[in-house]
């Protein structure tokens, strides 16, 4: 059940797909399919008319897939600042722009090298980093045009840390016996979170690592029975961040996992489980605007009659809301909230990627 449940959240391992919904910005008309096959990872949106959803293009994942909203419709980025084998996972906007990251192939069986995107505008541009064989960037985040951080791992060997400081990315130092971070979240230079795992396979357990300015290190996490594991975090200030993943008992449904940090330590908190029985639940990725606003969006691993799902936050508690999508194949992989306090959020289905926008009443 766990190798099944890390399956379902990994959007690489996501039905291929042909076409995309693309919401008008009051989310009540479909606007155009995108013209290319594959799946969506992550979504930022920088205003009302700019907006970035990023993931892997092709039948069988074989390029990184941008695609860009512009008020009116979503459409694929194409760039010759892309390669053209590997994939994108994360994006994240700063002032003036976003940065997108992932991994770059080649075809002649060299080492995959990280990939990181700098966007702004229509403009993309591939931004020269530090060669690290073997390394895969899963997520990126930034506190401002000069500070942002990408984390993700290589190979099988430790966790991957990088960061921005205006200028150039550089490697940071992982504390030991982390080896993989999937999700990362800062709110100024000395504040931010990375969650992932350290270890592989049996014996791995979640972590969330903490940047104070200085340096990264472990903090203490509830236990929880079975185990856990988390994939994304989201940070409002210094006082207020989401981490989220499931649990993954052997021998148990898994369940939705929801961590709030309030400024003292991490305690989990009550989080609904929409289709319970089966394999269970579990969540992809959180987004926070403020301390009343936050979103995850998570897929249940319950046969036909499971699905993808979102939970909102109220500022008190998490309920379920309804997405407009079939049961069986969907996945949701991504979800960002717009300044106007609007969300997209992103994946894939059996026949086309998937993109959702909330209107401020219901997902269309």
């Amino acid at each position: 059940m766990v190798a099944l449940a890390a399956a379902a959240l990994a959007i690489t391992s996501a039905p291929p797909a042909s076409a995309a919904l693309a919401a008008r910005s009051g989310g009540e008309r479909a606007a155009g399919p995108l013209p290319v096959t594959g799946s969506l990872a992550a979504v930022t949106a920088i205003s009302s008319g700019d907006a970035w959803a990023v993931g892997v293009a092709g039948r069988f994942g074989t390029g990184p897939l941008l695609a860009h909203w512009n008020g009116h419709t979503w459409q694929v980025a194409g760039s010759k600042a892309l390669p053209s084998l590997g994939q994108l996972a994360g994006v994240a906007k700063f002032p003036g722009g976003a940065w997108a990251v992932g991994q770059a192939r080649t075809a002649g069986g060299r080492p995959a090298m990280p990939l990181i995107v700098r966007l702004a505008a229509a403009t993309v541009r591939r931004v020269s980093i530090l060669r690290v064989q073997n390394g895969v960037l899963k997520a990126v985040a930034a506190a401002g045009s000069a500070r942002a951080w990408a984390v993700g791992y290589v190979g099988r060997g430790p966790a991957l840390i990088m960061r921005w400081n205006g200028t150039a990315w550089t490697r940071a130092r992982v504390p030991r016996r982390v080896t993989f971070l999937g999700g990362v979240a800062a709110t100024s230079a000395r504040n931010a979170w990375a969650v992932g795992d350290t270890g592989r396979g049996i014996g791995s357990r979640p972590v969330i690592l903490h940047w104070n300015g200085s340096r990264w290190s472990p903090v203490t996490i509830p236990a929880i029975r079975h185990g856990y594991q988390l994939v994304s975090v989201a940070a409002v200030s210094a006082r207020d961040a989401w981490a989220v993943g499931f649990t993954n008992g052997l021998d148990f449904p898994s369940r939705t996992v929801i961590l709030h940090w309030k400024g003292r330590a991490w305690k989990r908190v009550p989080s609904p489980d929409p289709f319970p029985g089966g394999e269970g639940d579990g969540l992809a990725a959180v987004a926070a605007s403020s301390a009343g606003n936050a979103w995850v969006v998570g897929n249940s691993f319950t046969g036909p009659f499971g699905g993808p799902f979102t939970e909102r936050w109220d500022g008190t508690s998490w309920t379920t809301v309804p997405v407009p999508v079939p049961a069986g194949g969907a996945i949701l992989a991504g979800i960002a909230i717009s300044p106007s306090g609007r969300a997209w959020a992103v994946g894939s289905g059996l026949t086309a990627t998937l993109i959702l926008h909330w209107n401020g009443t219901a997902w269309h």
